[in-house]
C-alpha cells in the first residue's frame, strides 16, 4: 500500500515535470500562444504547444489529453486554423477513388529481410506504444533500425549474408544499378491500372532518409543520399498517362541520418530517434516544398509526425494553393516532443505508463476528432462501422510493406480476402491503400500480383458498386440464410455485395427502400419478391462463374 502511494506521488510529480518542461524555456523569450491566454515559451513554431495537444487527440489518448488540457490549454479558443480547416475538406476525386496502390521501394529492398512476426490487428499499437515483443518488427523497410540491436536476428542475418563490417550505405550503389538496368515505370503503371487502382502513392523518402529523386536540398549528415535517377518524376509521368492520380509519401517524423537511437528498448529508441532540431525542420520543409513544386502530388502522405520547427501550416496552405484538389493524411502532429520527453530521466518510463493506461481504456474509433488534419489513417486494421469522416485503411499484402524475401504466397492475402477487405472498407466510408513491395530490380513479385489481379478482375464486373459510391444507412448484415452482406449506394441504386457464393435463393432481411428492379452484376436481371422475412431473390438456375463476392444492384425509389 505504501509502495503504491509513493509510486502514485512520483507519477504525479513526473506528469507535472513533463507538462512544465513542454513549455520549454531554452533561450528564447516567452510569448503568448495565438490560441490561448497562457504565457508559453515558443521556439521556431508558434503552434507547437497546440500541436502537442492535437497529436494526442489524434492518437485518442484520453489521459494525456485531459492532463494537457488541464495544465496547458485553459481558456483556449475553438478557432480552427486555416490549414487545418482546408485539410479536412475532401476532394471529390478522393471520395470516389476508393482504391490506391502504396509503393515501398528503396535501399531496404536489397537485403529484403525482417525478423518479426506479422502483426495481427491491434498489435502495431501495442508494439509501438507499449514496447511489447521483440525489438525487431516485421517491416522490412525498418531494416536499418533493426540492425541497431547487436544481438538481434537482423544483425545476425546481416553479418552472415553481407558481412559484419558492411555498412547500410553499401546497399546504395547496388540498388541504383539494379534500378537503372531493370526498372520499367510504364509496366508498373499498367499493372496498377489492371489492379483497378485510381491513385498511386510512392514512398519518396522513408525513415532511412534516402530519397528517390535527385534532391537539391543537401543532407548535412550523408553525402549524395539520393538517387540521381528521378524515380519520383518518371513514375509520375507513367501513372498519370494511365489516368490515375499520383501521390507521395514522405517520412516527416523520422530520418535516421539525423538521429538513430540504440540505447534502449524499441519504444524508447523509436521516440528518441525523432530529430528535434531546427535543421531537420528546415530540411523537411525544404524537401516537401521541392516535391510540391516539381511533382504536384495529389496526395501528401506524412508519417510519424511533422517536426515542430518545420513551419507546417504555411507549407500546407502553399500546397493547397498549388494543388487545389490535393489531399493529406492525418500524421502531421509534432511527434518530436515525445522524443524530447523520452530523453529526460524517467521520461520514457512515464510515457510508457501513460500509454499502457490509455490503450487499456475503451475509446470510440468512429468518433471524430476536430483537431485531426486530413483523412484518418488506419494501419493493418479496419474501423468497426460507418465513419462520419473520410478515412483510409492501409496495409501490405503480407506482413511487411517493403519487399521481404522470406515471405511466400501463403503469407499474402488471398484474392478473395483482398476483395472482401476492399468491400468492407468502402462500405464504411473508407478507401483502401494496398501496398506493393517491389524487389531491388524493380519487379513486383508474382505472389503480390496474383491477389491484386484477382481484385482487378472482380472490379471490372463489380466496380460500379465500389467507385463513386457512398455508404448506405448500414454497412452490412446477414441474409436469412446466414451469409454476410455489405452495402453501398450511388444515386438511385443500392448495392448489396454478398461475401459468399450464392445458391438457390437469398433473402435480405434489412428494411430496404421500395425496389423496382434487381440486377446481378455480370449476369443481368433476376427475379425477386417480398416475403415475410424480407426481400427474396431468385438466383439463376445455371451455375454462376466463381467470384470472391457477388453484387446485387437494386433500383430504388
Amino acid at each position: 500500500m505504501q509502495q503504491s502511494a509513493l509510486r502514485a506521488d512520483f507519477s504525479a510529480v513526473i506528469v507535472r515535470y513533463v507538462i512544465a518542461a513542454l513549455d520549454y524555456a531554452d533561450s528564447e523569450p516567452a510569448a503568448h500562444c495565438c490560441h490561448c491566454d497562457s504565457k508559453i515559451t515558443i521556439r521556431g513554431n508558434r503552434h507547437t504547444m497546440r500541436d502537442f495537444y492535437r497529436f494526442f487527440s489524434s492518437l485518442r489518448q484520453p489521459l494525456l489529453i485531459a492532463v494537457f488540457s488541464a495544465f496547458i490549454l485553459p481558456g483556449c479558443s475553438s478557432e480552427t486554423p486555416p490549414a487545418l480547416e482546408r485539410s479536412r475538406q475532401m476532394p471529390e476525386w478522393f471520395e470516389d477513388a476508393k482504391l490506391g496502390i502504396f509503393i515501398h521501394w528503396g535501399l531496404p529492398s536489397v537485403p529484403a529481410y525482417a525478423a518479426g512476426e506479422a502483426f495481427e490487428p491491434g498489435e502495431l499499437e501495442r508494439q509501438v506504444l507499449l514496447g511489447r515483443g521483440s525489438y525487431e518488427i516485421p517491416y522490412a523497410e525498418w531494416y536499418l533500425f533493426s540492425l541497431q540491436d547487436r544481438n538481434g536476428k537482423t544483425r545476425a542475418w546481416h553479418n552472415e549474408h553481407w558481412g559484419e563490417n558492411s555498412p547500410y550505405q553499401a546497399f546504395k550503389p547496388i540498388y541504383e544499378q539494379r534500378v537503372a538496368d531493370n526498372w520499367k515505370p510504364a509496366e508498373w503503371a499498367q499493372l496498377f491500372s489492371d489492379f483497378g487502382a485510381r491513385y498511386v502513392v510512392l514512398v519518396s523518402k522513408h525513415h532511412d532518409g534516402y530519397t528517390l529523386w535527385p534532391s537539391a536540398v543537401p543532407n548535412p549528415h550523408q553525402d549524395n543520399w539520393f538517387n540521381k535517377q528521378d524515380i519520383v518524376g518518371e513514375l509520375a509521368d507513367a501513372v498519370r498517362a494511365k489516368g490515375m492520380k499520383y501521390g507521395l509519401y514522405y517520412s516527416t517524423g523520422l530520418d535516421w541520418t539525423f538521429e538513430l537511437s540504440a540505447d534502449g528498448d524499441f519504444f524508447t529508441n523509436f521516440l528518441k530517434s525523432a530529430p528535434q532540431g531546427q535543421d531537420y525542420g528546415d530540411y523537411t520543409n525544404g524537401h516537401l516544398r521541392e516535391l510540391i513544386t516539381n511533382y504536384r502530388p495529389a496526395v501528401i502522405w506524412a508519417d510519424i509526425g511533422y517536426p515542430s520547427r518545420g513551419d507546417r501550416d504555411a507549407l500546407l496552405l502553399d500546397y493547397f494553393e498549388q494543388v487545389p484538389d490535393g489531399v493529406i493524411n492525418d500524421r502531421w502532429e509534432a511527434f518530436d516532443f515525445l522524443g524530447r520527453v523520452a530523453a529526460w530521466p524517467g521520461g520514457a518510463w512515464l510515457l510508457k505508463k501513460l500509454a499502457v493506461w490509455s490503450v487499456q481504456r475503451e475509446t470510440d474509433p468512429l468518433q471524430d476528432v476536430a483537431t485531426r488534419f486530413g483523412f484518418k489513417t488506419s494501419e493493418y486494421a479496419n474501423l468497426p462501422g460507418i465513419a462520419p469522416f473520410k478515412w483510409e485503411s492501409t496495409r501490405g499484402l503480407g506482413g511487411s510493406f517493403g519487399f521481404q524475401q522470406l515471405e511466400t504466397a501463403a503469407d499474402m492475402l488471398s484474392g478473395e480476402a483482398l476483395v472482401h477487405y476492399v468491400i468492407d472498407t468502402v462500405s464504411k466510408n473508407g478507401n483502401v491503400l494496398i501496398n506493393v513491395g517491389p524487389d531491388s530490380y524493380g519487379q513486383i513479385p508474382s505472389i503480390q500480383q496474383r491477389p491484386l489481379l484477382e481484385l482487378g478482375g472482380w472490379l471490372k464486373i463489380n466496380g460500379e458498386a465500389i467507385y463513386g459510391t457512398r455508404p448506405w444507412d448500414i454497412f452490412g448484415g446477414l441474409t436469412a440464410e446466414g451469409q454476410s452482406l455489405r452495402y453501398t449506394r450511388k444515386d438511385n441504386t443500392l448495392y448489396a455485395m454478398l461475401l459468399a457464393a450464392p445458391t438457390g435463393k437469398i433473402t435480405l432481411t434489412e428494411v430496404l427502400p421500395e425496389v423496382s428492379a434487381v440486377e446481378l452484376l455480370g449476369y443481368g436481371a433476376v427475379d425477386y419478391k417480398k416475403v415475410t422475412t424480407g426481400l427474396q431473390i431468385q438466383l439463376p438456375a445455371e451455375a454462376l462463374p466463381l467470384q470472391p463476392a457477388y453484387t446485387f444492384a437494386f433500383t430504388i425509389e
